[in-house]
């Protein structure tokens, strides 16, 4: 018993002790270099496994969005195109409305009303005949105590016809008309001091007596008297005659409207 827990004894129970924890140290640098190759050796084979998983990452992230098959379909987050809204007043339009029976509603349609009747066109009113002009010289025209001139200007043809200063002088034109009304102009130049007049027949019978022709600035300022007469059809003799001392006028033409 004395050699078991003697000095000696006891020696020999710590000698292995102290040994065993003196080789600690050895075991624990042995294990951590092992562990620091493995990591490195780990780390050289495998570069991007450190980008796998982040440590902010929670989830991987989407798969990508592949096209659709159909390439008439609109792509994934395409927004649909938009339709032209319908007319309201062309277009029939159908609302919901629940029955009590609990079925389908039915739509109602609502149409566009009928397009008002178009006016029917009044009458035209009835457009007159045309009329037609037609010019006589007076220097074409039978005369008395009446001459050719044209020693002032602004008159048509080849001259004028100057009456003479007295009464009773005459130009009288052969005509052809057609039944009924129709407008005489004359036209005339009066340089005097004072109208003259003259009695206007038509077929020998007076019709306008005394009409007035107006005194003018000068021989050379022409202008037109008007007067309304009725022909017959076929010829017709239309005849301005002096009814004062002066005589008529300076003559141009006569113009028959009808």
């Amino acid at each position: 018993m004395e050699d078991d827990f003697g000095y000696e004894g006891r020696r020999r129970i710590r000698i292995p002790l102290l040994e065993r924890l003196r080789a600690l140290p050895l075991v624990a640098t042995g294990v951590f270099t092992a562990a620091l190759i493995a990591l490195i050796l780990t780390t050289v084979h495998r570069p991007a496994t450190w980008n796998d998983a982040l440590p902010w990452e929670d989830q991987p992230s989407a798969a990508p969005v592949v096209a659709p098959v159909n390439p008439d379909a609109p792509a994934a987050h395409t927004p649909a195109p938009r339709t032209p809204a319908a007319r309201p007043a062309t277009t029939a339009s159908a609302s919901a409305v629940p029955s009590a029976g609990g079925t389908a509603p039915s739509p109602i349609t609502a149409t566009s009303p009928a397009p008002p009747p178009s006016p029917s066109p009044s009458p035209s009113p009835p457009v007159p005949p045309q009329q037609r002009t037609t010019r006589y010289e007076a220097e074409s025209a039978s005369r008395s105590q009446a001459r050719t001139a044209n020693d002032h200007t602004g008159y048509s043809g080849s001259g004028f016809v100057d009456y003479d200063n007295t009464t009773g002088g005459y130009l009288q034109w052969n005509v052809q008309g057609k039944a009924g009304t129709a407008t005489l102009r004359l036209r005339f130049a009066n340089g005097g001091c004072c109208h003259r007049t003259m009695d206007i027949s038509v077929n020998g019978g007076t019709v306008h007596r005394g009409v007035r022709f107006d005194p003018m600035p000068r021989w050379d300022a022409w202008n037109t008297v008007t007067v309304t007469v009725t022909l017959t059809a076929g010829a017709n003799t239309v005849r301005a005659t002096a009814t004062g001392r002066e005589g008529g006028p300076n003559v141009d033409y006569l113009e028959v409207v009808q």
